[in-house]
């Protein structure tokens, strides 16, 4: 069988197992990656030739807590609800629901070359716990991290190697399992290679969840620690050898304070940013939304309540206030972009379930069931007097409508 016909068959033996038992990988992995941790780290370090110490920090800790997350949290996010007789449609009396949370099938992962090791294994155990087979598709250089995983799993008899399957380097092999069929698409990369991939999904209607390119923002207000600011700035730029998807790319500083804060960069050794000025907040906004892309911001101020206020306007997946890039591994919240730098969600709850779609059942009991049989000639009036009691407003109009109501129905009865 092909890589993905072999994914589908083992999927459809995994998605019965017990949420319990898929979990069981989240936990396998945590107690191995903290046993491991160095060794880990180094792998992940290696293709970008990183500090180990950097990579256990910005990819071994956060995926640790990824694991946590998915095994305290998964079973209340995933969970069926039912819906009763409580705010439902008077029409559907006798009808119950239950809202499912049903996996997509095969997903592919495209993982990206700047976080080899976090990024896509997070998506890889969101989307195994979800109920999916997984086709994970390590950038150039890459595959060992992700690798060392897969066989943590295998070793430990948790997994079927047709249900995690670690695809060639080179990016035809996610075109190839693309035309082969897989049911969702989960891509971190540049913007240029995302929309080549987009347009091949595109021919078969696949959805995806696609994290694109970062030109992040920083905006400086008047009232900000300057020296933190920088020294944030700095880090964010330094994180990674710069290659993070959040970066600060664009520094925008209130009129009052931009030489003040060059002058904090260059202390830092970073005279070659550019700061640009704005003379106020709406100045401000008006320069962020003229970005293309919005993916993240920053925003340093000592009023938190104006920072709030100014961070809700922001046209970005996410804000941190007096910090950088940090608060974003933070496993219980969703991560996305929008515009160009890309549109779905990963990590949180929103990631978890962006690997299923929603399975709704639902149940009539009612022996009455008028809207089976031909609608009669005249019923206009009833329906129109129903709209009116129960959608309209004033008490008055309400009552004269159910007075109208009920005389269109007992002119019904007697005309059969």
């Amino acid at each position: 069988m092909t890589s993905v016909a072999a994914a589908r068959a083992a999927q459809r033996r995994w998605e019965p197992v017990s949420l319990r038992r898929r979990l069981a990988v989240a936990a396998h992995l945590r107690a191995m990656i903290a046993e491991h941790a160095a060794e880990l780290a180094r792998l992940a370090a290696a293709p970008n030739d990183r500090p180990v110490a950097e990579k256990m920090v910005s990819e071994v800790i956060p995926l640790l807590d990824a694991c946590r997350f998915l095994e305290r949290e998964a079973p209340r996010i995933l969970h069926a609800r039912k819906f009763g007789k409580r705010r439902r449609p008077f029409w559907l009396r006798g009808s119950s629901f239950t809202v499912e949370r049903r996996p997509f099938g095969v997903i592919l992962i495209v993982g990206p070359r700047n976080y080899p090791l976090f990024l896509p294994a997070v998506q890889m155990l969101q989307a195994m716990v979800a109920g999916n087979a997984v086709l994970l598709k390590p950038a150039e250089n890459c595959s060992a991290p992700v690798r060392w995983l897969a066989e943590q799993l295998f070793a430990a008899d948790l997994v079927e190697r047709d249900l995690l399957q670690l695809l060639p380097e080179p990016p035809a092999s996610a075109q190839q399992a693309v035309r082969a069929g897989v049911e969702k698409v989960i891509f971190t990369g540049s913007s240029e290679n995302g929309r080549r991939l987009l347009a091949l999904m595109a021919e078969r209607n696949t959805p995806g969840v696609f994290e694109l390119s970062g030109a992040d923002c920083v905006f400086v207000r008047q009232d900000a620690d300057l020296e933190r600011a920088a020294r944030a700035i700095a880090f964010g730029r330094r994180l990674n050898a710069g290659e993070t998807c959040m970066a600060p790319q664009i520094i925008l500083a209130h009129s009052a304070v931009a030489a003040r804060l060059t002058e904090c960069l260059r202390a830092l050794d970073f005279r070659e940013l550019e700061v640009r000025t704005f003379a106020d907040d709406r100045a401000a906004l008006d320069l962020s939304r003229q970005m293309e892309f919005g993916l993240g911001a920053a925003i340093f101020s000592a009023d938190e309540s104006a920072a709030h206020a100014f961070a809700r306007q922001l046209p970005t997946g996410f804000v941190t206030i007096n910090d950088l890039i940090v608060p974003t591994a933070d496993p219980r919240f969703p991560f996305g972009g929008v515009r160009a730098s890309g549109f779905g969600t990963t990590r949180g709850a929103e990631g978890l379930l962006e690997m299923t779609y929603p399975h709704v059942i639902a149940t009539r009991r009612a022996r009455w069931l008028p809207h089976l049989d031909e609608t009669p000639a005249g019923s206009e009036d009833i329906f129109e007097a129903y709209v009116k009691t129960a959608y309209g407003t004033g008490v008055g109009r309400r009552l004269k409508a159910l007075g109208q109501l009920l005389g269109a129905a007992k002119k019904a009865r007697r005309l059969k």
